[in-house]
């Protein structure tokens, strides 16, 4: 079993936490130095606590993590020395994890990719100084781990023209031994029942499911999930102000799962929240959690979530993130078309959607790139 040392941006993220407890359940000693948006949460992990940090003020966290570091640096630097694995999610963890190279070259450096942050996109002369930055990290880096293919395919090859090790690990569920899947039943009668689960922060996706809400008053819109309010203000009063639309909160992950999608005959995929850009390349969560649940989804052409879709058949893709194209697809799901899906769905492999052994495949597959980089290192008197 390996020791692993993840530098963590937001120890509150969902995401993050499954995967350092799906580490830990599979015997590896895990430790974590972390930056955190509100109070830390219960771990059973030794944890480093770098402080809160605001939402979405990258430069603001950057400097915050420097001082915190500093603060920190004889337990960050022991830490570092005594992992095999330092595992650091996102660029500017990636920074403090290079700086604790320095003192734990015996470690390997893995950069794990879930978002493309907007900062290295575009053409500003900002932008270029940050894909320069990550360019410079990445060659010092034993793997890249990314959760989409496409990152890779349409971002770190072809725009970074990194040619190093790299790693999928998607964010397929972590589920108690022993789980099952829900019966496919009968098809189901009345309105349609459409989907939003998850994290709900997309303006253009509430715009969009909102405006389907309004234009069919017969659809009911289940929203599911804690919503940032930093990012939909004024989400209460327009939910509100629309009677077939009904928001259940923040659900327990996994428990809570199984009546989330169970509620709904469709789901809404796609992340709108940087369309053209990080929304195109990633794959969100309810690719898999949908799937294992036998619950259809709705995604955007041209973009990684809708070819993942179609590839399994999980559901169907519209042109255009428009009411209108929605409103057509809607139109056509009838409850046979609907049931037909759900039960393909429900055929398809469990390894699909939740985790078997790709943890332990991905601590093999870092210290296997540790060894490589050591093994060519020219020696030193």
């Amino acid at each position: 079993m390996a020791r692993i040392l993840a530098l963590v941006p937001d120890l509150r993220d969902a995401a993050q936490l499954r995967r350092l407890r799906g580490l830990a359940d599979g015997g590896h000693d895990v430790r974590s130095a972390s930056l955190r948006k509100g109070p830390a949460p219960k771990i059973d992990w030794p944890n480093i606590d770098l402080g809160p940090i605001p939402q979405n003020q990258l430069c603001r966290r950057a400097l915050h993590l420097l001082l915190r570091s500093a603060r920190s640096w004889p337990s960050l630097v022991a830490e570092a020395r005594a992992a095999d694995i330092i595992l650091a999610r996102n660029f500017d963890m990636l920074a403090l994890g290079r700086a604790l190279m320095r003192h734990a070259p015996a470690a390997s450096l893995v950069y794990e990719v879930l978002d493309i942050h907007g900062l290295f996109e575009g053409t500003s002369r900002r932008a270029r100084l940050a894909r320069a930055a990550e360019r410079a990290a990445l060659r010092r880096v034993d793997l890249l781990c990314l959760s989409s293919p496409a990152f890779y395919h349409r971002w770190f090859w072809p725009v970074q023209r990194h040619a190093g090790p790299w790693h999928l690990l998607e964010n397929k569920l972590c589920l108690p031994s022993g789980a099952s899947r829900p019966p496919s039943g009968p098809p189901r009668s009345g309105p349609l029942r459409l989907g939003w689960i998850g994290s709900i922060r997309c303006p253009a996706s509430l715009d969009l499911l909102l405006s389907v809400a309004t234009a069919r008053p017969e659809i009911e819109l289940r929203i599911t999930g804690k919503v940032h309010r930093h990012a939909l203000p004024d989400f209460d009063a327009r939910i509100n102000a629309l009677p077939n639309v009904i928001a259940t909160g923040p659900y327990d992950y996994p428990h809570g799962l199984p009546a989330a999608y169970a509620e709904c005959d469709v789901v809404w995929a796609q992340d709108l929240w940087q369309r053209g850009g990080n929304s195109d390349l990633l794959l969100p969560n309810r690719v898999y959690e949908a799937g294992w649940h036998g619950c259809p989804l709705i995604a955007v052409s041209g973009t990684e979530t809708a070819r993942r879709i179609s590839a399994t058949g999980q559901g169907w893709s519209i042109d255009d993130a428009s009411p209108d194209a929605l409103l057509t697809l809607i139109d056509s799901l009838t409850a046979d078309r609907l049931h037909a899906c759900r039960r393909h769905v429900l055929s398809l492999p469990s390894r699909l959607f939740a985790e078997t052994n790709e943890l332990d495949r991905f601590v093999a597959v870092a210290i296997a790139a540790r060894d490589r980089r050591l093994t060519l290192q020219p020696a030193t008197a």
